[in-house]
């Protein structure tokens, strides 16, 4: 009896280690509604696609424009560096309108100092500003249009099967993978990371790279290779940046060249050592790429990433060919690199 009892829980136990993580896909209130906001002050990160949910905002919420929500947006973006992915932080720590509670804590929280009494003030203008615009009118008005724009993205066959991808290729697991479109952000978009029960959830809030009759599109090789492989990357990758700073640093007088630092600037990116961070994380998702979706389209961006002076990228690149070929050895990605410093070195 006792070796059945055993035989279940270690079958139990297998079960949840193999279990398949999945992505979950949602156009968020959170995001739309903060990003409506700042689509009525003409915040520089508003998709410059013009659409459908553009034009339902002019003729919904134009009177909106001097709500005390959108001129507070204004102070804390131009005056208290609530900007980029501060931005999407902020609104996803909280639940559901209208009690907007906090439930999740922002894994590496960003200090407001003097603007907190700002920010609890725009919270409370943030609810406001849903109540008073009737959000839930403007939401069931564009719900065919969020339908479109989801259907779209999960009719793809590999989309589901990411999270696995990005797993298997660093070794390790995260708690949860939430992918948020959102018609109303730039092309492009941020990472987003929050501890919740103990557990790491990641999240990717990314802008359409197009529009068809005026309707967001996101193009299947730019959401899930350039966003998704990169964006959930970024939770794989970040915290060994941290942890081996001191000897990345050790790195930067062979490489961090005139030319590097004038690409890195152009890719926002102005310190040597999250220039590192990004060029490796570029060539993982190239490497990635190469082995799911095929050599033609890993080579593809290793061709951008030279176009754009990133050419060290195929440095990376061949250095990760022995953690692809050593992985009983090199289990998951921490394991692997201090090896590619000392390669690097």
């Amino acid at each position: 009896m006792k070796k059945i009892i055993l035989l279940i829980l270690l079958l139990a136990s297998s079960k949840g280690i193999g279990q398949k993580s999945e992505l979950n896909i949602s156009i968020d209130e959170r995001i739309e509604t903060i990003y409506s906001i700042a689509f009525l002050d003409n915040y520089f990160l508003v998709s410059n696609h013009d659409n459908l949910y553009k034009s339902k905002l002019r003729k919904n919420l134009d009177a909106l424009k001097n709500h005390k929500a959108v001129i507070l947006f204004d102070t804390l973006t131009k005056n208290h560096g609530f900007n980029f992915y501060k931005v999407t932080d902020w609104a996803l720590q909280f639940d559901k309108f209208p009690e907007l509670n906090k439930v999740r804590e922002v894994a590496k929280p960003y200090p407001f100092a003097e603007s907190n009494d700002i920010i609890e003030n725009f919270k409370k203008e943030f609810i406001s500003f849903n109540q008073d615009s009737l959000f839930q009118v403007y939401l069931t008005e564009i719900k065919p249009l969020n339908e479109k724009v989801l259907n779209q993205v999960k009719a793809s066959k590999s989309i589901q099967e990411l999270p696995t991808y990005l797993e298997t290729y660093y070794g390790t697991k995260l708690g949860s993978y939430n992918l948020i479109l959102s018609p109303l952000v730039h092309s492009g978009g941020f990472n987003a990371e929050f501890i919740e029960n103990g557990k790491k959830q990641v999240y990717a809030i990314i802008g359409p790279n197009g529009e068809i009759e005026h309707i967001p599109y996101f193009g299947k090789d730019y959401i899930e290779m350039d966003m998704i492989l990169h964006e959930f990357g970024h939770s794989f990758v970040n915290p060994l940046l941290e942890k081996y700073a001191s000897e990345i640093e050790k790195l930067k007088d062979k490489y961090y060249t005139q030319n590097l630092i004038k690409a890195g600037n152009q890719e926002g990116y102005s310190e040597w050592k999250y220039v590192f961070n990004e060029l490796l994380l570029r060539a993982t998702t190239i490497k990635i790429t190469e082995k799911h979706f095929g050599a033609k389209k890993a080579k593809e961006l290793l061709d951008y990433e030279i176009a754009i002076g990133f050419s060290l990228v195929e440095n990376f690149v061949e250095i990760l060919k022995t953690y692809e070929k050593n992985r009983e050895k090199y289990p998951n990605f921490n394991k692997f690199y201090p090896i590619l410093i000392e390669r690097m070195k």
